[in-house]
């Protein structure tokens, strides 16, 4: 087996091109990818003296895709990105970012070209190595991750399933990320479902709610059998609760 790629410098660019906006009478821009951001440099009709949202940091930007037009004359590819940008004042507002693959004469074409910069930023999202010199295609990305979602319906004084609808699923769906959703109807259903949970078929667990719902499955982890094995299933807590005194502490912690 050869050995894995040196790292590379965060400036390094691993892939560069030239890209048309949504609507298609937009500015042209030129895009480079580097392991921690995207360039965008405006082309045309004028070069930007002072590029404003011209670097998308890979840290602000939950997940890409492709898409194609309803109009079947039209032959280019659309490459979109989903990226949550802090405000003035602290907080994240959802905003896509869309570029047009239209370099090449065919769909076909274009839309390996799409899918060649979806695929590199996907799997700097995930952690996963970009070949040296081959050749960038989807096959490199292997199953998407899959969770499960507990979800308590009742937190936030009754709202933490709206905030789930209308925020985390789509984010979850932004991240190309693999799902099933459980909402829990008692105390301590969440601790009897990990109990009994097949965990080789997860790669995460992640509670909606407040810190009580985090609570049950770490125990009902601790109470399996396997525990020593169960407690290393990666856990996460999205703040649905009236408090979320927990949830505000681990990101602290995590920065």
């Amino acid at each position: 087996m050869a050995p894995p790629p040196p790292p590379l410098a965060a400036s390094t660019p691993l892939l560069h091109g030239e890209f048309g906006s949504y609507p298609a009478r937009g500015p042209r821009f030129a895009l480079t990818l580097t392991s921690q951001a995207l360039h965008i440099q405006r082309l045309r009709p004028k070069p930007e003296a002072r590029p404003r949202g011209g670097l998308v940091p890979l840290a602000e930007v939950s997940g890409c895709c492709t898409l194609r037009s309803r109009s079947p004359s039209d032959s280019a590819a659309y490459f979109c990105i989903y990226t949550y940008p802090r405000g003035r004042r602290g907080a994240r507002r959802r905003a896509t970012r869309t570029f047009r693959a239209d370099g090449a004469a065919t769909y076909e074409e274009n839309r390996a070209e799409a899918q060649r910069w979806a695929t590199a930023l996907t799997c700097l999202l995930r952690g996963l190595p970009l070949p040296g010199d081959g050749e960038i295609t989807p096959d490199l990305l292997p199953r998407p991750p899959r969770l499960l979602l507990l979800v308590n319906p009742f937190g936030g004084r009754g709202l933490a399933w709206q905030w789930c609808k209308n925020h985390v699923l789509p984010m979850i769906s932004e991240a190309g990320l693999s799902f099933n959703l459980i909402q829990t109807e008692r105390q301590n259903h969440a601790r009897e479902l990990v109990q009994g949970l097949s965990l080789s078929e997860w790669d995460g667990i992640v509670t909606v709610s407040g810190d009580g719902l985090l609570h049950e499955v770490l125990n009902g982890l601790l109470d399996r059998p396997d525990w020593e094995e169960a407690v290393k299933m990666p856990v996460g807590i999205l703040p649905c609760g009236s408090g979320n005194a927990l949830a505000g502490a681990v990101n602290q912690h995590g920065g």
